[in-house]
C-alpha cells in the first residue's frame, strides 16, 4: 500500500477506496476511510455515505482548495453526487448554509431589473436541497422552504414578516423531537440495551443490576455505597463530599454532585 502520491493519485485512490489512507507529500490533500479533506480537517471535500454515494462539498476557500476540488470532482465523476456545505456536517449546518445564500438572493432579488437570475439560482439552491433532504429522508425546514418559494418583492417582504415565526415553529418542532428521541434512548438505557446516552434533557438518570448502580453519564457505584447515600440524602449539604465528586446545588426537587444533576423523584424511583 502506497501512502504517500500525487494529488490526482490521492483522489483516484479515495475514488476506488482500495486503502484505507493516502497523502501527497504535503499531506496538504489527504484521505482516511471515507472522508478526503484539503489542509486538515475542518475543510472536508467528499464523503462516502454509501459505496455509490458521495456527498461533495459546494464551498470553496483558496486556489489550491479549488484545485484539490476540481481533482477530486474528477476522479469521482462515475460516482453519484449530492452536493451540500460540508459533508462531515451536520443537517441542520448544511441547511443553515443554504438559508443564508437563499437570503442574499432574495436580497439581490428585491432591488433586480432581471429577478429571473436570481429566481433560477434559488431553484438550484432548492434542488441540491430537496436532493439532500430525500437521500438522508428528512424534511427540509420550513423556513428555507419558504424563502425558496420567493419570486416578487411581495413574497419577499410575506417571507420576512413571518420569519420570525417560522424559527420559532422550528424550534418548537425540534424540541419536540429531540424529547421523543431522548425518551426512546432512556427507555433503551434502562433496559440494558445500550451503554450510552446521546440525547440529555438537562438532568442525569440511574439504572440498577445485582451489583451496582450506574448513571447515564456512565458513574458505576457500588450497592451499598449507593443506599448509604440514599439513607443519608435528607442530610447532604452543599460542599460534602461523595467519593471524588462534590455535592453541589441541592434543592427539593433536585441534587447536583459533580457534573451530575439528578431528581429525587429518579432515585426514588430506582431505590424502589
Amino acid at each position: 500500500m502506497k501512502k504517500v502520491n500525487t494529488p490526482q493519485a490521492t483522489a483516484h485512490l479515495f475514488a476506488t477506496q482500495s486503502q484505507i489512507e493516502a497523502y501527497t507529500p504535503t499531506r496538504n490533500l489527504y484521505f482516511y476511510d471515507k472522508s478526503i479533506f484539503s489542509y486538515g480537517s475542518h475543510f472536508c471535500i467528499a464523503k462516502f455515505v454509501d459505496s455509490k454515494t458521495l456527498l461533495f462539498t459546494e464551498k470553496s476557500y483558496s486556489n489550491t482548495t479549488a484545485k484539490h476540488i476540481s481533482c477530486v470532482s474528477y476522479a469521482t465523476s462515475h460516482i453519484n453526487k449530492i452536493y451540500c456545505y460540508n459533508p462531515n456536517g451536520a443537517h441542520e449546518d448544511n441547511f443553515k448554509y443554504w438559508l443564508e445564500k437563499a437570503e442574499q438572493l432574495t436580497d439581490k432579488l428585491s432591488r433586480a431589473n432581471k429577478p429571473e437570475i436570481y429566481i433560477s439560482q434559488l431553484q438550484q439552491i432548492e434542488n441540491k436541497a430537496t436532493i439532500y433532504a430525500n437521500y438522508f429522508n428528512i424534511a427540509i425546514p420550513e423556513t428555507l422552504q419558504s424563502v425558496l418559494k420567493v419570486t416578487t418583492k411581495a413574497e419577499i417582504l410575506s417571507y420576512m414578516d413571518n420569519k420570525a415565526e417560522l424559527i420559532k415553529a422550528e424550534k418548537i418542532a425540534k424540541e419536540k423531537a429531540l424529547k421523543k428521541e431522548h425518551l426512546r434512548e432512556l427507555k433503551e438505557w434502562k433496559n440494558f440495551e445500550v451503554n450510552r446516552m446521546y440525547q440529555r434533557d438537562g438532568f442525569d438518570y440511574l439504572r440498577k443490576n445485582n451489583e451496582q448502580f450506574e448513571t447515564s453519564q456512565g458513574v458505576k457505584i457500588p450497592l451499598e455505597i449507593g443506599l448509604r447515600l440514599y439513607k443519608n440524602l435528607a442530610n447532604v449539604k452543599q460542599g460534602e463530599k461523595f467519593l471524588d465528586y462534590t455535592v453541589g446545588e441541592v434543592t427539593k426537587q433536585f441534587i447536583c454532585i459533580g457534573c451530575h444533576k439528578i431528581t429525587f423523584k429518579e432515585i426514588n424511583n430506582i431505590i424502589k
